[in-house]
């Protein structure tokens, strides 16, 4: 995968610094079409005959550009698709195979209904968004390279959306429509979204802010929005200018006041004329209505 520190150094090898240990997350690699990881697939592994499964996406399927064969895989297993945030947009929000966005709280994983299959396949997972400890069941790793010619059986009943997926409804919903001042986080998403440009990239802050838009930002495509599975000062920024540096618009979003790293993008790019949209979080939204998300799905895990 691209270092993060690469796409930044043409506009300052000092910023590009501080983000030389870093991987470009896979939703922005493919939204900038970066080149996908050339490392060999390692061997299929064999599905138990007439187990029933779950599958979790990670970021490895965008990373792979293997979201069609996703979809061809769930259409033939007869299966929903829950992804980690780095993976989000694999389907769209109001997809009947999009079964939520997982691994950003403690509970998401219980709150899954796992116990109902007797196994899960991690496609393109990423430990870092959905270590296999956390799930809870006997997990199967599938590299996205081996979906097309992985048999698989259909299940004789597809899961219904999991109680996960109305735990986190019941908080977004309602947020997305609240009139409150200051505005509901859930709110501040949704509005975002309304004012960004077809094609538009967001970025969002490791933490309170990342955790809304992982959350509740409703995906149209993949790529759309993005939040790492690291954390660093100025990340969001950081990340906004690496796209429009390659040719898109993208909103850096991340709370107030501003970190020091952030501060210096903004120069730069103010100094490039590279038109990267601010949108910090301070008194104008509500974070305090994160126990909301706390209270339906435990503790931030995510980031830590």
């Amino acid at each position: 995968m691209t270092r993060l520190g690469e796409l930044l150094r043409p506009a300052s090898p000092e910023l590009a610094s501080h983000f030389d240990d870093v991987e470009v997350p896979a939703a922005l690699a493919f939204a900038l079409e970066l080149p996908a990881p050339d490392s060999p697939a390692p061997p299929r592994p064999q599905l138990p005959d007439d187990a029933t499964f779950a599958i979790l996406a990670g970021p490895g399927v965008l990373a792979h550009r293997a979201i069609d064969a996703l979809h061809r895989f769930a259409d033939r297993a007869g299966a929903g698709v829950l992804n980690t945030w780095g993976a989000k947009g694999v389907y769209r929000w109001d997809n009947p195979h999009h079964l939520g966005t997982v691994g950003l709280q403690r509970d998401d994983f219980p709150l899954c209904d796992l116990d109902r299959v007797d196994l899960v396949l991690m496609v393109g997972a990423d430990p870092a968004e959905s270590p296999d400890a956390a799930i809870g069941r006997p997990v199967v790793h599938v590299d996205p390279r081996h979906l097309d010619d992985l048999p698989v059986d259909r299940m004789t009943e597809a899961a219904a959306r999991p109680r996960f997926f109305d735990a986190i409804a019941a908080v977004a919903g309602p947020g997305y429509v609240d009139d409150a001042r200051p505005r509901h986080p859930a709110r501040a998403v949704i509005d975002l979204k309304h004012g960004i440009p077809p094609g538009g990239i967001v970025t969002a802050e490791p933490g309170p802010v990342g955790l809304w838009f992982a959350r509740t930002f409703p995906t149209d495509a993949p790529g759309q929005v993005v939040v790492p599975a690291w954390s660093r000062p100025g990340a969001a920024a950081a990340l906004a200018l690496a796209a429009v540096l390659r040719g898109r618009h993208a909103t850096a979003v991340m709370p107030a006041p501003l970190d020091e790293i952030t501060v210096e993008v903004a120069r730069i790019a103010d100094m490039l004329e590279a038109p990267v949209r601010f949108e910090p979080w301070g008194e104008d939204v509500d974070l305090t209505r994160t126990d909301e998300l706390i209270a339906a799905a435990g503790p931030v895990v995510a980031w830590t």
